[in-house]
């Protein structure tokens, strides 16, 4: 692949001044950067065509900038719809200059600032110098004036002196400077296959994935480590493009190079048989959707199977061995069966880059079927969102009703030859608790035995109405003949924030909170477990 091509330095003032503002934002973060040819081999960025990297998990924007309105209501700034408790991140390298109330600021250039805002938890400090994707804090929730979102969510804000005066001003961008936005077809539901990953760019994404789905940390790392080397793991990228250029399936789809994060040759090879299955093209060329057909032939599963590189890639005890596993057994580049050949050495050297940066925050490792998103994690709202289907209608009892994801975790880490197994509220809360490893010992069926257990187990706080500070995603309510988990906002719309099966009517699906208070008590648990470093 091309080498990355080192951004100019503005000399002069006036032309800066001369240059639309997206594009000389573009020209400082790339400054700041440093972006040169091996670094676009082993960044810690995310993608190199964009101003910024995402300051949370979630690649959507939920409130845009808003001008005043007749009534004079406005909106200065971007705000992301998150959990309370998620990741925030540095959006490029700079120092903390400012920490005042609930906003982080941090300077990028004398020219510019970006403003984040409503933090749980603040992980840094005034005169911390960060980089490009560390985490910052928490997010928190926050109450802005329409049309700006109230309740948990992550307020940005980006604060240019335009004028070359001194004076920073709170400025609107005219485009996304977050790179690629969501794709379509990513419902915000599961870790795993849907689109929301877990990570600060794409490297740790697609590392946090192998890792939650079987793979050591070496054998994720060696993987990665050969993604560079293919593609910078950018899921668009064509044979022969330089970084951050994206190709949409419909036009490389008859190209007999690469395409994609492994670089899958001829690029129809992977895009033809998704078509047929009915996955539209948004969709294949979301990280997503390529990292679980990938994770689909290692398993020896779907139209490509590759099980023997699976296989060769599962055996390897260390990151060079793992780079070496998968570089032979599935990338198959020219020159593969020479041990010494060079582009060996320079995978290794991916993969090593790659293990260190990120193994440290890695999360627990899962059981490589399609059950393992979020195994161990300990994260009950991530793992039942990754067992219900994203929104509502799935009525009946039977079996192939529900997620296959669910069905696999049923058989796994409960008793799928329960009565109306598959439907039942209270085994699904405990195949949740007993898969994300959050509570091994909740009881597996009966609801009125579970609120026995969440009261007298000494492992939960409890409140017979909405707790301190409000709803919390993986708390846990029970009441007479009913439990369901409550998640935060998730799914297709429709203000969803719950998942719950119902005995005899529907599988595990997405709901709406309800009844706080009333019918039904809310847990907490105290503690749940931290993923393994």
């Amino acid at each position: 692949m091309g080498d990355s091509k080192a951004l100019p330095i503005l000399g002069g003032v006036m032309l800066v001044l001369l240059l639309p503002l997206i594009i000389v934002l573009a020209l400082i973060i790339g400054f700041l950067s440093g972006m040169d040819s091996a670094a676009a081999q082993c960044t810690t960025t995310s993608s190199t065509d964009s101003s910024f990297a995402w300051p949370t998990d979630k690649h959507e924007i939920d409130e845009d900038w808003s001008d005043p309105d007749s009534e004079g209501n406005s909106h200065s700034g971007v705000d992301f719809e998150v959990n309370e408790g998620s990741k925030v991140y540095a959006a490029a390298d700079g120092k903390v200059t400012s920490i005042s109330g609930n906003t982080v600021v941090i300077q990028h250039d004398q020219n510019v600032e970006t403003h984040t805002k409503y933090f749980h938890d603040i992980k840094v400090k005034a005169g911390d110098q960060v980089k490009r994707g560390q985490q910052i804090g928490t997010s928190g929730s926050g109450t802005e004036g329409a049309p700006g979102l109230s309740g948990a969510h992550v307020h940005f804000e980006l604060w240019v002196d335009q004028k070359n005066d001194g004076k920073l001003v709170n400025t609107k961008l005219e485009e996304n400077p977050f790179g690629d936005a969501a794709k379509p077809g990513s419902d915000g539901g599961s870790c795993c296959a849907n689109g929301d990953l877990s990570g600060a760019n794409n490297q740790q994404k697609a590392f946090n994935f192998f890792v939650q789905n079987g793979f050591t940390k070496e054998q994720a790392a060696g993987i990665v480590g050969n993604m560079i080397s293919e593609s910078s793991v950018e899921p668009g990228r064509k044979e022969g493009t330089n970084p951050g250029t994206v190709t949409n399936p419909s036009d490389v789809v008859e190209f007999s190079g690469g395409w994609g994060i492994v670089q899958w040759t001829p690029a129809g090879k992977m895009i033809k048989p998704s078509r047929q299955a009915g996955v539209d093209d948004a969709t294949i060329a979301s990280l997503a959707y390529q990292l679980d057909f990938l994770r689909k032939q290692l398993l020896g599963q779907g139209p490509l199977p590759e099980k023997a590189a699976g296989d060769a890639t599962k055996a390897a005890k260390t990151v060079e061995d793992a780079a070496i596993a998968f570089g032979g057994h599935f990338e198959r580049f020219a020159g593969y069966e020479n041990p010494n050949n060079p582009r060996y050495a320079e995978r290794k050297a991916n993969a090593r880059h790659v293990f260190d940066t990120f193994a440290g925050s890695a999360p627990a490792q899962g059981p490589g079927d399609s059950s393992g998103c979020g195994a161990g994690s300990g994260n009950i709202a991530e793992v039942a969102k990754n067992l219900a289907w994203p929104e509502d209608g799935h009525d009946g009892t039977d079996a192939s009703l529900a997620k296959p994801e669910y069905r696999d975790a049923l058989k796994k880490y409960n008793d799928p030859g329960g009565y109306l197994a598959y439907t039942d509220c209270g085994r699904f809360v405990s195949t949740v608790m007993h898969m994300s490893g959050a509570d091994p010992k909740y009881p597996a069926v009966s609801t009125d035995v579970q609120f026995d257990y969440l009261q007298s187990s000494g492992k939960y706080d409890g409140w017979h109405g909405e707790p301190p500070g409000g709803m919390k995603p993986g708390d846990i309510l029970n009441g007479p003949g009913h439990t369901y988990l409550y998640v935060g906002p998730w799914g297709k719309g429709n203000g969803y924030n719950a998942a719950a099966g119902s005995l005899g009517d529907h599988v595990p699906e997405a709901g709406h909170l309800y009844g706080v208070g009333g019918q039904f008590w809310v847990f907490r648990l105290k503690s749940a477990p931290q993923a393994k470093s």
